[in-house]
């Protein structure tokens, strides 16, 4: 943990440090705890940064109530980057809205709605990362340099977090309404 204010994300490390057994989360018959949502995260956000995130930098998280979705939010902060969670039942000319207005350096979803984020994301020149969970198969018809699979961007070469630049006053995340009489 950082000396002087904590930010977000050091309380999963500090829970992960206290508690490193003990469930932190369950979803869908799976079963992480601390130091496993931690240790995911950790490699997500390396990977992020390695693919260019950098401080204030969206990270845009278009997916279900799932541990990738978990762990992305927590790889987000790590890298210093604003998660920015998106429904998924969010359409797709709304979805291009929201990208060109928050014009995120990396992109995550969930392979089974790429009908959905495919055109968008393809077509927008701000994601340098475009990393897909579930099917393999996705990121093939993606057919984009940017899309990499969940599993891929976990296997970043460091355990540890990346270091931080963020302070207490950063921005930690973005949450767009639903914009049922307007944009969002």
């Amino acid at each position: 943990m950082r000396e002087g204010v904590p930010l977000l994300q050091d309380y999963l490390a500090g829970s992960a440090a206290r508690l490193p057994d003990k469930v932190a989360l369950v979803s869908q018959g799976q079963r992480l705890t601390y130091a496993e949502v931690d240790a995911r995260a950790n490699a997500l956000a390396n990977t992020l940064r390695a693919r260019g995130v950098t401080r204030g930098d969206r990270v845009m998280i278009y997916a279900d109530n799932t541990v990738e979705t978990v762990v992305s939010f927590w790889a987000a902060l790590k890298a210093d980057g604003v998660a920015t969670i998106i429904n998924p039942l969010t359409k797709g000319d709304k979805l291009d809205y929201l990208i060109n207005d928050c014009r995120p350096a990396a992109f995550i979803s969930d392979a089974h709605i790429a009908n959905v984020f495919r055109g968008p994301v393809v077509k927008s020149p701000h994601p340098k990362a475009i990393i897909i969970s579930g099917d393999a198969g996705a990121v093939t018809t993606i057919d984009d340099p940017r899309a990499m699979t969940f599993d891929a961007a976990l296997q970043a070469e460091r355990s540890a977090p990346p270091p931080g630049k963020n302070i207490d006053v950063d921005l930690a995340a973005i949450v767009y309404t639903s914009g049922s009489t307007g944009e969002p």
